[in-house]
């Protein structure tokens, strides 16, 4: 009996001991799965943030127009552009607004405008929407208001898909600027400043 019951637990110390090994084997093959998987969501995000940070860090190449200093047609500027956290669009209006360098021309862009949002839709219409300071330190005439819009438009339509601008100040359309041009329609490539 005594044999038995040595036998027995024997036996059951075996099993435990298998059971109990079994059991760390399947923990450790189910811990380096999971380990398996988060590091390959680990790398997926990482590319994934990478990618996402390679498109807003993408460089593009724009071209600008501003003014020349008699105020008679726009000069093209070249400028290279990291786009961080905006679209391409905005980039070139920003671009617009901090000004010509030396040789570039002369700033047409009324003092503290700043550029809220830009948007495209499906007929290639880019939306403009600047703050009120657009309008209200705009100080120029009939020929100020040709380059300033101008400007705006002819840099646009240097992409492919934009055929037109079409005016904002505040979220709301705008008519004129000063009563010169009509801004009602978007205003298409104004070819005979280039």
């Amino acid at each position: 009996m005594n044999q038995l019951r040595a036998v027995l637990a024997a036996l059951l110390v075996i099993g435990l001991l298998i059971t109990a090994g079994c059991g760390t084997g399947q923990e450790n093959s189910q811990s380096e799965q999971q380990n398996n998987q988060i590091t390959a969501n680990g790398l997926a995000d990482t590319k994934s943030k990478s990618s996402a940070s390679g498109q807003q860090l993408k460089k593009v190449k724009l071209i600008i127009y501003f003014p020349n200093e008699n105020g008679e047609k726009l000069l093209a500027a070249d400028r290279t552009v990291n786009l961080v956290g905006t679209d391409k669009y905005s980039a070139a209006v920003n671009e617009l607004l901090q000004g010509p360098k030396k040789g570039e021309g002369t700033n047409v862009i009324p003092k503290n405008t700043q550029l809220l949002n830009t948007g495209i839709d499906n007929a290639g219409i880019v939306t403009v929407n600047f703050n009120n300071a657009f309008v209200k330190n705009f100080t120029g005439g009939s020929t100020g208001e040709l380059m300033l819009i101008g400007s705006i438009v002819d840099t646009l339509t240097n992409f492919q898909e934009v055929k037109a601008v079409r005016f904002y100040v505040e979220g709301k359309p705008l008519d004129a600027l000063s009563g010169h041009m009509d801004l009602t329609a978007p205003v298409t490539r104004i070819k005979n400043i280039l």
